[in-house]
């Protein structure tokens, strides 16, 4: 923090060109970290001030604070993880706060990065804040660190796995028609293996009421799989009327059919899904 007061103002002659202050020696601006829940820890605190009186306060701390994530598009979401600083009670009447770019930033030392998030950058801004039902305001900055997941974990041990497993149940349908016990093992296999698979990788979803894209892309992998046991019976029932030519008309558009949908399904549900994402992109 950055501020001026004139009663700490001091000449330089015969003196050094800046001081240095403790804690408990000088008027500091209270603030607060609204959205923490814990308190703030102070690790170290550095107080230098200027001849004009212009104190320059740098402290470092650590503290855990909440905000809200939108993983409509999990595990390809972009998050902004909120700060917001307001005056203490007591001086929310008399202090404003602004919010300075020029000393913002993030480092770009590797041990700053996080194992799961790529961080983008961050931004801030002051505004006003209303206190309560009151209507009164007080001064608010609100700092924003944009992060951005790193999904490529997904890709390979969420997506591919259940394209593999749409990959096998589909080819149940290049088995020749008669040999129905076959096909229905192969496609039984790969339901109940995607059921024990999204059980295992449970642990690794977000645990929110609304469908996620991944979700989405499960349940669609799911259902895709369950309506190829529904061709394998169709295709049967049609063998055992003894109509062996309509029941190969049947497995052949079936072919064709079933990877195309699968592909245009998915790509309507990825439009879906980014565009709710776009509607709360920080």
């Amino acid at each position: 923090m950055t501020w001026k007061d004139p009663r700490l103002a001091f000449s330089t002659a015969g003196a050094a060109a800046e001081r240095s202050y403790n804690p408990d020696s000088i008027w500091i601006p209270r603030v607060l970290m609204i959205n923490a829940t814990t308190r703030r820890e102070k690790i170290t605190i550095n107080i230098r001030g200027d001849p004009d009186g212009t104190i320059h306060y740098l402290e470092m701390f650590q503290a855990q604070l909440t905000t809200s994530l939108y993983l409509e598009s999990f595990p390809f979401d972009t998050e902004s993880l909120e700060v917001f600083v307001v005056p203490f009670l007591d001086e929310r009447d008399t202090m404003m706060l602004e919010y300075d770019k020029q000393v913002a930033g993030v480092g770009s030392e590797p041990f700053v990065e996080l194992a799961q998030w790529k961080i983008l950058g961050v931004q801030g801004a002051a505004q006003r804040h209303a206190i309560g039902a009151t209507g009164k305001e007080t001064s608010e900055i609100e700092i924003d660190v944009v992060v951005q997941r790193r999904y490529a974990y997904y890709i390979w041990k969420v997506f591919l796995p259940l394209l593999a497993m749409v990959a096998i149940a589909y080819s149940a349908f290049w088995i020749k028609t008669s040999d129905y016990y076959t096909q229905i093992s192969i496609t039984l296999t790969a339901v109940l293996t995607e059921i024990a698979f999204l059980f295992a990788i449970s642990s690794s979803l977000p645990k929110v009421p609304y469908l996620t894209f991944i979700d989405a892309f499960f349940l669609m992998s799911f259902g895709f799989s369950c309506a190829c046991i529904v061709e394998l019976v169709a295709v049967h029932q049609i063998t055992e009327r003894n109509q062996s030519d309509s029941a190969a008309r049947v497995r052949v558009i079936a072919r064709i059919l079933y990877p195309v949908i699968y592909v245009a399904v998915l790509m309507v549900v990825a439009l879906v899904f980014s565009a709710s994402a776009a509607n709360h992109r920080p």
